[in-house]
């Protein structure tokens, strides 16, 4: 073994180099034990290489613009054509997701997301409970991301909050998206809606929180555009215990620091 490793000379120029013997460092001795059963030889080169250089694993860039956040109580400002939103009435397949039940749709040309002069189509949504923005520090039992791509695949997401309705009425477009929920039994069932439609949200008739965040689940990439609706939406107990018979557990991030980003609630017509 030993007369092996001699013949490779950025080895033996490594080890030379090197403060401390191979066998007492620490972070090279279990290489040592599978080089010895002629395994991994080129992760033990990596290894010997990086200490006689002094090389070390690169700290994480800090990321400072995370979602959800706390929604601030605001006035409000115009919108001056930095937001509008369509969604139209198109087959969808539900998913379960293990932490979500997510619904992919191919609603066309149709539905859309505008925010300033950049377009983006409307891909899938996905809840999560309880919500995971709140606004002025109140938390709903409800959330669903809209989640939208534009041509060079950069995101924006439009959230809805719901909240328990007083009278218990059923929302009519969760009574689509949750009517199949009995056939999701474990990760990676699914099942087909032939028509969704999401009029019932009424989207385009609210004022709408627009803050730059991120993903809300890993790896939390930055640089999505989040536009959260200052509308609350209703739901009945039944809707919310029928998400909880397939998602039994709390899916929702905490909070996450503002860290001096801009919060603006935009006027919804303009």
């Amino acid at each position: 073994m030993w007369q092996c490793y001699a013949t490779r000379p950025e080895l033996t120029s490594a080890v030379a180099l090197s403060p401390i013997g191979l066998r007492d460092h620490p972070q090279i001795t279990t290489q040592l034990a599978s080089f010895e059963r002629h395994e991994f030889l080129p992760v033990l080169i990596a290894a010997v290489v990086a200490l006689s250089s002094g090389a070390t694993t690169p700290k994480p860039v800090p990321q400072l613009r995370q979602s959800p956040i706390n929604l601030p109580r605001l006035s409000v400002v115009p919108n001056k054509g930095s937001f509008s939103i369509q969604l139209d009435t198109a087959p969808a397949v539900v998913s379960h997701e293990n932490h979500t039940v997510k619904a992919t749709w191919n609603a066309g040309a149709k539905s859309f997301l505008k925010l300033n002069s950049n377009v983006y189509n409307s891909v899938q949504f996905h809840p999560h409970a309880p919500s995971e923005h709140t606004i002025g520090g109140v938390r709903y039992p409800f959330e669903v991301h809209f989640v939208h791509q534009d041509k060079n695949k950069n995101l924006a997401v439009v959230g809805i909050l719901f909240e328990l309705d007083p009278n218990d009425e059923p929302n009519p477009f969760l009574d689509q998206y949750l009517s199949g929920f009995s056939q999701l039994t474990k990760p990676g069932d699914k099942f087909t809606l032939d028509s969704l439609d999401p009029s019932s949200l009424d989207v385009a008739d609210s004022n709408v929180y627009r803050y730059p965040g991120s993903l809300t689940t890993e790896p939390y990439t930055e640089g999505v555009e989040w536009s959260v609706l200052q509308e609350v939406h209703t739901m009945s107990l039944s809707q919310l215990e029928a998400w909880e018979s397939v998602i039994h557990h709390p899916n929702s991030r905490p909070v996450q620091p503002l860290n001096g980003r801009s919060v603006k609630l935009v006027a919804k017509k303009y």
